[in-house]
């Protein structure tokens, strides 16, 4: 039997797509700002930051209050023989700016990774930092929340494929976690770069491809085997992933340890939200009975999947 549409979250998902996400039309992301530290010589610090910015693209004018007696002077920081110690302060962070990436790396090799949000502004800098898992769980799951394009393609994978047959489309999602799971690692790690724009273009032209795979029940490649479209356009969305990691202001050589947890958060959001719909698709069938809701979602999808693919096309002409 041929696994049933998603019904309810169809309908949601058109909604949501049209009325909030419509004026993101190059699919901006939620992306942290970023404070990096790197200590060249005892006291004496490399400042590299960038401010968080919200889904529109506009940054926010966050203030680095660093501890006395460090003094910033441009680019470094001077903390004289007492070193880095102490608070390390973020004074306007705000609901769309809310989060900090914050890392530092100290002349003898010690290294300190966290996340500063708005409801913890601060960070203590004591004699024993270290690593932190979560910190890049955390980035990992910022990203995927906040990149649009990628949410959208897995949610037509997700039409294409039905809410009913649940071994077919963890199938299907897993070739796209591992697909996109190995260009982001040869890419952060330099061993695959590519241009942005046309990859950007492409990601754009996966949403189009899917939505349009929903609108009909022919036995096209994507519909005999789903996981093979997936596992494709897979390797693109993990550029597009490394891409987004670059644009964030991490500094060369801190993602590559790292980024099994970025990537881990990023699954674990992807399955975040295929499970909220597949749950919200299992009650939605005992109230709704519209089998249009399917198509609204797609064409709704395949909308927004035209507009980045126009907008990127025209920036591949126009930088």
């Amino acid at each position: 039997m041929r696994a049933r549409a998603l019904e309810l979250p169809s309908f949601v998902l058109a909604l949501v797509l049209v009325s909030a996400w419509s004026s993101a039309a190059m699919a901006h992301g939620l992306r942290p700002g970023v404070l990096a530290l790197t200590e060249e010589r005892p006291g004496s610090f490399v400042i590299a930051w960038s401010e968080p910015v919200d889904t529109s693209g506009s940054g926010a004018p966050v203030e680095v209050v660093f501890p006395a007696p460090c003094r910033r002077e441009g680019e470094r920081l001077e903390c004289g023989t007492q070193g880095l110690r102490g608070t390390i302060a973020f004074q306007g962070l705000a609901e769309g700016h809310d989060r900090v990436m914050t890392l530092v790396r100290f002349h003898d090799g010690r290294v300190l990774e966290h996340m500063v949000t708005v409801a913890e502004p601060r960070l203590v800098v004591d004699a024993t930092p270290g690593r932190s898992a979560s910190a890049w769980l955390g980035l990992g799951l910022h990203h995927i929340m906040g990149g649009l394009d990628h949410v959208a393609f897995v949610l037509g994978l997700m039409l294409v494929v039905g809410a009913t047959s649940l071994r077919r489309l963890v199938t299907t999602i897993t070739a796209f976690t591992l697909a996109h799971s190995l260009t982001l690692a040869l890419a952060v790690t330099g061993i695959l770069t590519l241009a942005s724009a046309p990859v950007e273009a492409t990601i754009a032209a996966s949403v189009v491809l899917v939505a349009r795979e929903a609108t009909h029940h022919g036995l096209t490649l994507t519909r005999r085997s789903p996981w093979v479209v997936a596992l494709l356009f897979g390797l693109v969305h993990g550029l597009g992933f490394a891409g987004a990691l670059r644009e964030q202001g991490l500094p060369e050589g801190w993602v590559g340890r790292s980024l099994l947890w970025f990537n881990l958060g990023v699954e674990l959001g992807q399955l975040a939200i295929v499970a909220a719909v597949v749950a919200a698709a299992t009650l939605g069938r005992r109230f709704v009975r519209w089998p249009g809701l399917r198509t609204v979602a797609a064409y709704a999808l395949g909308g927004l999947g035209a507009w980045w693919f126009l907008a990127r096309a025209v920036a591949l002409v126009w930088p």
